[in-house]
């Protein structure tokens, strides 16, 4: 273990531009860092820092070093941490930053995967965000699921990993005995009112030009924050809404009563109205046991 701790001592150097300091924030004595950095250096054949009585710089080779270094000990971190909560027989905590849509379905799902497979693991969701990619950035969130478009089109995308998921598909929504029921569907979205879940559209721009503003008083474009709400307008009037699929079939007992049913395919047929979900991590460390369990109810 004793390479491993020389590399914090290099990582410490590095980041303080001091022997001091750096020793100071290791907690042992300079000449201690000093040997240990002299041994790293002996190891490798190589200078790792330029050293004056009044500053201490980093070489090139350390510049291109200090990257796989701290990933080496991220993984070392992690490992620590996978063993301490084994042993505990616990599985941790995370915080999941996440889409309307995301929340509402796979991650929904996963939860429910989660109660049973690690009871003891604790889940906090966060819906609504402004920027989800940033806070992951920033370390505000442990893991974001989020749409894959928004996601490469990011100014944080460099400093994240994205791992696929899943694809949901949205579909058109009415209630029961509505008019497009019975086949009158060439005219549907300009006849009717339509819902739109807008926390779906604000973060997916693609979106935005399949759905413009309101062209008449006779065939209205609601933008609603709640999914639900748009579902409740739906069955009860002949509004038409938007809403996943998977979340329509999946909820055949619940949603059915409200009389909603899937609208013909003829709604479709000019939209890719398709979100690719993804799970996104901070690319510089190595997945935790809680963050691996969350995945794997991601894909179940």
């Amino acid at each position: 273990m004793s390479e491993l701790r020389y590399l914090e001592y290099f990582v410490a150097v590095y980041r303080h531009r001091s022997f001091r300091i750096a020793a100071e924030q290791l907690g042992i004595s300079q000449s201690s860092l000093t040997k240990g950095v002299q041994k790293l250096e002996a190891s490798m054949g190589l200078q790792l820092f330029n050293r004056t009585t009044r500053r201490v710089e980093p070489t090139d080779v350390a510049r291109k070093l200090l990257p796989r270094t701290e990933d080496v000990l991220a993984a070392k971190i992690a490992l620590d941490d996978e063993a301490r909560l084994l042993a505990g027989g616990k599985s941790g905590a995370i915080r999941v930053g996440a889409i309307a849509l995301a929340a509402e379905t796979v991650i929904a799902s996963s939860l429910a995967q989660l109660s049973r497979s690690h009871p003891d693991l604790e889940i906090e969701v966060v819906v609504g965000s402004p920027d989800v990619y940033r806070d992951l950035a920033v370390g505000e969130c442990d893991v974001v699921v989020g749409d894959e478009a928004n996601f490469l089109a990011s100014s944080h995308a460099a400093v994240l990993k994205m791992t696929p998921l899943c694809e949901e598909e949205l579909v058109f929504i009415h209630r029961a005995g509505h008019p497009v029921a019975s086949g009158a569907v060439d005219r549907a979205l300009t006849d009717y009112p339509l819902a739109i879940p807008s926390r779906y559209f604000s973060e997916n721009r693609l979106f935005e030009a399949d759905f413009p503003l309101p062209i008449s008083p006779n065939n209205p474009r609601y933008r609603l924050n709640s999914l639900s709400a748009c579902l409740s307008l739906a069955a009860s009037s002949n509004t038409i809404t938007l809403a996943p699929k998977s979340l329509m079939a999946g909820a055949s007992r619940s949603v059915p009563s409200q009389g909603l049913q899937i609208a013909l395919d003829t709604l479709t047929q000019d939209r890719d109205l398709r979100v690719r979900l993804v799970m996104v991590t901070a690319a510089k460390n190595a997945p935790t046991p809680a963050i691996k369990a969350f995945h794997q109810a991601c894909i179940a």
